[in-house]
């Protein structure tokens, strides 16, 4: 998460839908009194090539993942409703997988079996096994983004950057806050195991839980499910 002091903007960092890689990028852009969060994971601050490329300061009092709401409060209306606020959205479809594969790295019960035929090196059906952990998933305790740009069902920030136009949308926020062209880092990325298309992962039951729980998303962006 980031205040701007000096460009008068608050970027709310949204879950899954590559902000980190913009709060690094924009990050290098901050400083005096301007609020960059710091990151949970400190291997992460760092790009593909080694290069450190997360700057934090400032960030006492906050967090990366602040609610829309909380930075509100705590920023006061001054601040608030004077300063450019922006946010990223994601297909929910693709955020949740991308959810469950960022757990599962770390959650074993997540990851899926082999079994005896894997550990003989006979070939296994790895989707169906990825598909049966993704399903108990979707039924457990998750949360969605609009906690960060929804407040009382209404669009609490003045701009939605879409994960799935990010380059273009990023040039024209580049454009708004003053800044040069960002190339963003590639951070968080790569734990999705085949690369399997998100379709591939649901039923009808989790399609539309999924559907349910981001009510908001599809209200406000007009997204939809779509195949491989």
């Amino acid at each position: 998460m980031i205040i701007s002091h000096s460009r008068r903007f608050i970027f709310i960092k949204s879950a899954k839908t590559a902000g980190t890689s913009l709060e690094a990028a924009l990050s290098n852009y901050c400083g005096g009194n301007d609020v960059v969060t710091p990151l949970g994971d400190y291997e992460f601050n760092r790009d593909e090539t080694g290069r450190w490329v997360h700057l934090s300061m400032n960030a006492e009092g906050f967090e990366q993942h602040d609610w829309g709401v909380t930075i509100r409060d705590k920023v006061g209306p001054a601040v608030w409703n004077s300063y450019f606020k922006f946010s990223i959205a994601r297909n929910p479809w693709d955020r949740v997988v991308s959810l469950f594969n960022w757990k599962a790295r770390n959650d074993k019960s997540l990851k899926p079996k082999t079994g005896l035929l894997g550990k003989i090196g006979l070939p296994v059906d790895e989707l169906r096994e990825v598909r049966r952990r993704f399903a108990e998933f979707v039924l457990g305790d998750w949360e969605t983004n609009d906690r960060f740009y929804v407040i009382d069902d209404e669009l609490c920030v003045d701009s939605i950057i879409r994960y799935e136009s990010l380059a273009d949308d990023t040039l024209g926020l580049c454009r708004r806050i003053g800044v040069p062209p960002i190339e963003l880092p590639r951070l968080k990325s790569g734990f999705r195991p085949g690369q399997y298309h998100y379709s591939q992962y649901y039923d009808e039951t989790t399609k539309a839980i999924v559907a349910e729980r981001h009510r908001n998303d599809l209200r406000l962006f007009g997204y939809r499910f779509e195949c491989a």
